[in-house]
Parts: C-alpha cells; sequence; structure tokens
C-alpha cells in the first residue's frame, strides 16, 4: 500500500525537485553574504575575548598594584577579576555575540514575510 499524501499540496504546486512552489528560500549570495558577515563579527568578538583574557596576566606583570592591592575581604584586584570579572565578561560578551548574530540572520536572510501591525490593523 503506497504512503499517504494526505498533508501535502497537489504535484502541480511542486517543482521538480519536490519543493512546494510557495516556500520561500534564500539565494546562495545571500547565504554568502551573511555568512562573511557573521564571520567578521565572530573573528572581532574572538580579537576583544583574546585582547581581555591576555589584559589579566599583562597587568600583573606591568602594575605592581593589580596583585599586590588589596580591595574588600583581603582579595587582589587581579583576583577579584579572574574570579568574578572574567565569568561577567564573558557572560556579556556571549549575549552580545549571540543578539548580533540573530539580528544578522533576521535582517539578510529571508523568511516567513512579517506582517506589520499597521497592515494587520493591530496599530493604535
Amino acid at each position: 500500500m503506497p504512503p499517504s499524501d494526505a498533508g501535502s499540496p497537489p504535484p502541480e504546486d511542486r517543482d521538480p525537485a519536490g519543493f512546494e512552489l510557495t516556500d520561500e528560500y534564500d539565494m546562495p549570495a545571500e547565504v554568502d553574504a551573511t555568512f562573511r558577515t557573521l564571520r567578521r563579527a565572530a573573528f572581532g568578538y574572538f580579537a576583544l575575548f583574546v585582547v581581555v583574557v591576555a589584559a589579566v596576566p599583562g597587568l600583573t606583570l606591568a602594575l605592581d598594584w593589580w596583585s599586590q592591592g588589596r580591595l574588600v575581604g583581603g582579595m587582589s584586584p587581579s583576583f577579584v577579576m579572574a574570579a568574578f570579572g572574567l565569568y561577567v565578561f564573558f557572560f556579556v560578551l556571549a549575549v552580545a555575540a549571540a543578539t548580533l548574530a540573530n539580528a544578522v540572520e533576521d535582517r539578510m536572510l529571508g523568511g516567513p514575510e512579517r506582517d506589520h501591525p499597521e497592515q494587520r490593523g493591530d496599530a493604535p
């Protein structure tokens, strides 16, 4: 017994490859441009990551107060940065990178047309 095609559109609504003619697909040039933009952003975020991570031992070598000064509880600024500051920085960097990547993909790649509130009649 052949499988049921109850939920699929009639054959005349499909192209030879089997895709529905009403579906939207991104062109290779759009995908390539999005990839290049995201790669450029990733390199920028990686460079920032390396600079901040390398700054902690660099400051220890360059500034005496960075490793010998004392803050609350007798902790040095270097210890505070390594124990707490870097984790906060990593979280902020991850959120910024994910937000930028999602915004770039939403802007540059196609998808289902989003109705604007004015078109739906929901605008005040």
